[in-house]
């Protein structure tokens, strides 16, 4: 018996129905997405279905999922590994670039270009935004290459939802300058070059942005005022890398790289890299550990990408110190663009 055109309508499925499907992959950020895509009515029953799991869980964060190179090296598209699952999604993600990602926030990826201006992309709505040029001094560029004359970008919202709210801030050039700006802007706000700090991470903290430099220096700005604070000042030892994160319950945490003063962030999880750094709760995730760092390569060597690739990944337990592998990379992949860290976005 053929079915009628009202009975073959999957768009219009009962929602109690659509939730019980939603259920059961509900364990995988990525097929929550697939699922998102299938039609408009599916995409605001899966928004509605997160916002009520993220209530419920009492925090905003997720997991975020490893973008890797396909299969078969694909220049055009990457796949995705679940570090909670131990498993890659041959999901082949559209890429318009076969370059590294300077920056990773709201599911949208920060890419440098040539002529040192910045395009975000979201590989999940397949969206650019393409910003205006960074005046970047041939003498200030990071290395011989341009992809790396921008160190990290962050934004203060999802672009998508806030066209005209989001804010972009980028540390770039040799010495690690700041510069940022609202979407829609003409051109790049400098911060004063005064304040002789190497940045090294930034933070959005709702109107403030949060840099922090190699040496631990602070320094918050209003983003509506061009305001700058210096909250601590710049007086440690050299650090390789430095991360800023906030974490569930609020608390702003300093990571420094090669140095362990706390051994215990109790049921935390961070995810460190050229992303958003991430904190979310092991136990509301099953598969993560507890008390540790995911991290992922965000190391800078003078020839894209490095003779044996990705070279600093791992998961740091901060109680042992002991490191254990979350994603083994495969040697033929070295030259395509480092893994990095992207949350699912609908």
């Amino acid at each position: 018996m053929a079915l009628s055109s009202s009975e073959s309508d999957w768009a219009w499925l009962p929602k109690n129905l659509l939730d019980s499907i939603l259920d059961k992959v509900s364990s995988s950020p990525f097929d929550i997405i697939r699922f998102g895509v299938v039609c408009k009515p599916w995409h605001t029953v899966a928004m509605d279905y997160i916002h009520e799991k993220r209530r419920l869980m009492g925090q905003g964060n997720q997991v975020p999922m490893l973008l890797i190179p396909t299969k078969y090296k694909s220049k055009k598209a990457r796949s995705l590994y679940s570090i909670t699952e131990q498993k890659i999604y041959h999901c082949k993600l559209r890429m318009p670039y076969n370059k590294r990602c300077c920056g990773s926030s709201f599911g949208w990826l920060s890419i440098v270009t040539d002529t040192f201006s910045i395009t975000l992309f979201n590989p999940f709505k397949n969206m650019k935004i393409h910003l205006p040029q960074l005046i970047i001094k041939l003498n200030e560029s990071r290395h011989k290459s341009y992809q790396y004359s921008v160190h990290k970008v962050a934004l203060s919202s999802d672009p998508a939802l806030t066209p005209t709210g989001c804010h972009v801030v980028a540390v770039y050039g040799t010495y690690n300058k700041l510069a940022f700006m609202q979407l829609g802007a003409e051109s790049w706000t400098y911060v004063d070059e005064q304040l002789n700090i190497l940045f090294s991470d930034v933070l959005f903290l709702k109107d403030q942005v949060l840099a922090l430099g190699h040496h631990s220096g602070l320094v918050s700005i209003d983003v509506n005022s061009n305001e700058i604070k210096i909250l601590v000042p710049n007086d440690l030892e050299y650090a390789i890398q430095t991360y800023l994160v906030e974490t569930c319950s609020g608390d702003l945490l300093l990571v420094l790289v090669e140095r362990v003063e706390v051994k215990n962030i109790g049921d935390n999880v961070l995810f460190l890299g050229d992303n958003d750094s991430i904190s979310v709760l092991a136990s509301k995730f099953p598969g993560c550990q507890p008390n540790s760092i995911y991290y992922t390569d965000d190391y800078i060597d003078t020839k894209p990408y490095y003779p044996n690739w990705a070279v600093d990944m791992g998961i740091y337990n901060l109680e042992d110190g002991s490191i254990l592998q979350h994603y083994k990379p495969n040697p033929s992949n070295r030259r395509m663009p480092p893994p990095i860290w992207i949350m699912l976005r609908l």
